[in-house]
């Protein structure tokens, strides 16, 4: 297979910033939550991440800018904010409270 690419499709990558992270609940990671952008800098309503069996997510292709975060797991929520520079990549852990024994 062959793939072209030209320099300014590369130049424009380093534009962009990375939102990784983990979701926790205490010393727990959460899978399968969703973590999305709910209001921002730029529009991304179609963009959101699932967390693997250890937590992690990974948003890439952001414009810089401000971002409000947001970590569901059905039963709870967390948010975060986070600024991006070009070519940025930013970590964030999103705390979820423990569920409710009652």
């Amino acid at each position: 297979m062959i793939v072209h690419a030209s320099s300014s499709e590369f130049s424009d990558v380093s534009q962009h910033g990375v939102v990784a992270g983990r979701v926790m609940v205490g010393d727990h990671p959460v899978a399968d939550a969703v973590v999305m952008i709910v209001e921002g800098h730029a529009s991304h309503p179609d963009l959101a991440a699932i967390t693997d069996e250890s937590g992690r997510f990974e948003l890439g292709g952001l414009t810089p800018g401000w971002y409000n975060l947001e970590a569901r797991d059905g039963q709870r929520s967390a948010r975060r904010s986070v600024e991006l520079t070009a070519g940025d990549r930013a970590w964030i852990d999103f705390a979820m409270a423990a569920p409710d024994p009652s």
